[in-house]
């Protein structure tokens, strides 16, 4: 009996690791952007979040770089000093605000 446990969970875990070299090579986790000029990359991102700070005075509690359309944006998460919670995108070539919502989740 523990000979054909044995057996079954050999198969399983040969199974699994096939899975995982078969399909672990066209999965994505980590799509990050290239970044060419750093020091104009994080002077925008600091004006993102000056701008979303002056709209929305809180704390900042997340910021991620996404691409959307094509496009890099800073997606940004403030906690207003009022409570709510703010989800601003700017463009982080441009540094302009292209979405500002509460974020009603």
């Amino acid at each position: 009996m523990k000979k054909y446990l044995a057996i079954v969970a050999a198969v399983l875990v040969a199974g699994l690791v096939g899975a995982v070299l078969l399909f672990g090579n066209n999965y994505k986790h980590d799509n990050r952007p290239i970044i060419a000029d750093l020091k104009k990359h994080n002077e925008v991102m600091a004006v993102c979040m000056k701008t979303s700070l002056d709209k929305h005075p809180g704390a900042i509690i997340e910021i991620e770089m996404e691409t959307e359309d094509g496009r890099p944006i800073f997606d940004i998460d403030i906690q207003a000093a009022d409570g709510k919670h703010w989800e601003i995108e700017c463009d982080a070539e441009l540094a302009t605000v292209i979405e500002d919502n509460v974020d009603k989740d």
